[in-house]
């Protein structure tokens, strides 16, 4: 059995705070999610998780490319990427396929600024003593 609402006592200031501050906080990652969905709509979740890894290939055989120095740094996931993106009779090279994985990397890079901004905005909605205070940060 449900109470009814008219029983139910008032939200107390502390506790209006609080819902005032998770959905100010929703309001920032939504905000955050759409600005990122450009970048990323195109990826699936799963190739995004390998995005660092190859990355640090990718920056390890440029490194290599440019003097040549011994034996190339392993890539083990950029030559799986780059088996499947040439199939049978492609001609793309690991340095080409390395350069579009830093390049794609950059672009991230950049991105990350609005990470931050998403950090900072939650850690004013987080430290903000009344309601009003919360309702002043913005995206």
């Amino acid at each position: 059995m449900t109470t009814p609402s008219w029983m139910k006592p008032a939200k107390t200031d502390a506790e209006k705070l609080a819902d005032d501050k998770a959905a100010k906080i929703k309001e920032i990652n939504d905000a955050y999610t759409a600005d990122a969905q450009p970048l990323i709509k195109e990826y699936p979740e799963v190739e995004q998780q390998t995005w660092a890894l190859q990355d640090a290939e990718a920056k390890a055989y440029l490194a290599w490319h440019d003097d040549q120095q011994g034996d190339p740094p392993a890539t083990p996931v950029l030559n799986q990427i780059l088996a499947g993106r040439n199939g049978e009779d492609g001609t793309e090279t690991m340095h080409e396929l390395c350069i579009a994985v830093r390049g794609n990397a950059e672009m991230f890079t950049q991105f990350q600024q609005l990470t931050g901004r998403r950090q900072r905005l939650v850690k004013q909605v987080r430290g903000a003593e009344t309601v009003e205070a919360v309702d002043v940060v913005e995206w």
